[in-house]
């Protein structure tokens, strides 16, 4: 019995050693990378009962190590607290940060706020811990008062306010 005992410890050993051998140490398993790819990804952030962020890509790549989502033809809605939609942006392609929910759009960028500012720029961010959409890319929006151009914006979440930076001009209608 006791032979036998010290035999299974020593065979789980090294089927252990084996198995981690296998995983890391392995030059041959080195080569494969731990990225998932995804076809039609839904990515959805609550707080309790309430949605914050809903996210759906295309395609999405993501990438265990650094957390982050790597996404193509991208949709996002942000919900405030009251469940009322904050803002939304579509764009070509993007990359979430899934620990933080940050993140940034690149590529025919457009979108809206809650408040009815329609916008479009080459890309946005968003901040999350701040509750704040931003550019410095030049952009043009729209609202019930006209349309205007500058050279960037801020939307915070929080306030929900809409302003302009730089450059801002009335763009008149013929």
């Amino acid at each position: 019995m006791l032979i036998q005992g010290r035999l299974q410890r020593i065979a789980t050993g090294v089927l252990a050693a084996s198995a981690f051998a296998l995983l890391g140490a392995d030059s041959r398993q080195s080569r494969f990378s731990s990225t998932l790819h995804v076809t039609g990804m839904t990515f959805v952030s609550s707080r309790g009962s309430a949605s914050e962020l809903v996210l759906v890509a295309q395609r999405a790549e993501l990438r265990p190590e650094t957390n982050l989502a790597v996404l193509d033809g991208v949709h996002v809605s942000a919900m405030d607290p009251d469940q009322t939609r904050s803002f939304d942006v579509r764009c070509d392609r993007g990359e979430l940060d899934v620990d933080t929910n940050d993140f940034l759009a690149e590529g025919d960028v457009h979108g809206s706020t809650g408040e009815g500012q329609r916008y479009q720029t080459t890309w946005v961010r968003y901040d999350h811990a701040r509750g704040l959409l931003y550019t410095d890319a030049p952009v043009a929006m729209e609202d019930a008062s006209g349309s205007f151009r500058g050279d960037g914006f801020r939307y915070d979440t929080r306030k929900r306010s809409f302003r302009l930076l730089g450059n801002v001009s009335v763009v008149q209608k013929p």
